[in-house]
């Protein structure tokens, strides 16, 4: 399992050496770049900035972008943001809306910026590290979290435990790059798929409407959930927002009487009717299928 890790941990640094290199290489576009008119220069720089800051909080780690980069490091590879903080860095510099003292003040917080942002996958764990003992506890067959911040890994654990692959909270918060600040789908995907994969079985994103699960074999499943923040939920991690709690649950299975059998790592094992997975379910979720 150690060598399937480090494989995947090489790619990460080549994703995230790559990501750097396009990012200097958009400054230098950005630095090159000109415009006639200066309101069209100021429209281009507006809108630059605009889609970074679209693309950082809006589908930063969604697992969209795993359905289309099948990769470990998809985390990385997705990360656009950090290229368009680099070409509005570069434009920036010449821009003539802005006095020339101040320009390389301004080239300066957005490079750092940019650079700030294609370290995030890898800073996180680093700099908010998740402090996690060695052995899981489990309850009924799920694994429980031992940190607010740990769900997702805890999660993970349950769906690889039921396919038979020896898993733990430990060694999943690591491959996901799992932090106090919790868990990106595109982490949880990185550690699936990572782990996995030495087994015998790749990740792959379910589909969005539940009722289509046990027809097409995704079942089980880790899924991300959501719940308002004034609900009294005991979940803390917010990574959806400041509206909701984001949690993540392995869905193990339908009762006959049509309830969704649950592995909650905050609880344990619980149930839901089909409307209440459905109000908090997000549309993202992970199965694993057997490698062809």
């Amino acid at each position: 399992m150690t060598s399937g890790l480090s494989r995947t941990d090489s790619e990460l640094a080549f994703a995230v050496l790559v990501m750097t290199v396009l990012t200097l290489l958009a400054y230098r576009i950005g630095s090159r770049y000109e415009v006639k008119s200066q309101r069209c220069e100021h429209a281009v720089l507006l809108g630059m900035i605009s889609l970074a800051f679209l693309l950082g909080w809006s589908y930063f780690g969604r697992l969209v972008w795993a359905e289309t980069i099948q990769s470990s490091s998809v985390l990385c590879w997705s990360n656009l943001t950090p290229i368009a903080l680099g070409f509005a860095g570069g434009l920036v510099g010449h821009t003539r809306g802005l006095r020339r003292g101040l320009r390389p003040i301004a080239v300066a917080i957005f490079m750092a910026l940019a650079i700030g942002f294609v370290a995030t996958p890898i800073a996180r764990p680093v700099f908010f590290p998740l402090d996690l003992p060695a052995q899981s506890q489990w309850k009924n067959g799920v694994c429980l979290q031992s940190h607010e911040s740990s769900c997702a890994p805890a999660a993970a654990a349950t769906l690889l435990r039921h396919h038979d692959i020896p898993a733990n909270e430990f060694l999943l918060a690591e491959a996901c790059l799992s932090s106090r600040l919790g868990t990106a789908p595109l982490g949880l995907y990185r550690g699936l798929k990572s782990i996995a994969g030495e087994h015998g079985y790749v990740a792959k994103v379910a589909g969005r409407d539940p009722s289509r699960w046990i027809a097409t074999g995704q079942l089980p499943l880790v899924a991300v959930v959501q719940f308002p923040t004034g609900s009294g939920s005991v979940i803390e991690n917010r990574f959806l927002g400041n509206r909701f709690a984001g949690h993540a649950v392995t869905v193990m299975g339908r009762t006959d009487g049509g309830r969704w059998l649950i592995g909650d790592p905050a609880v344990g094992k619980l149930s839901w009717s089909d409307a209440e997975l459905r109000s908090h379910f997000t549309g993202e979720a992970i199965f694993l299928s057997k490698q062809r």
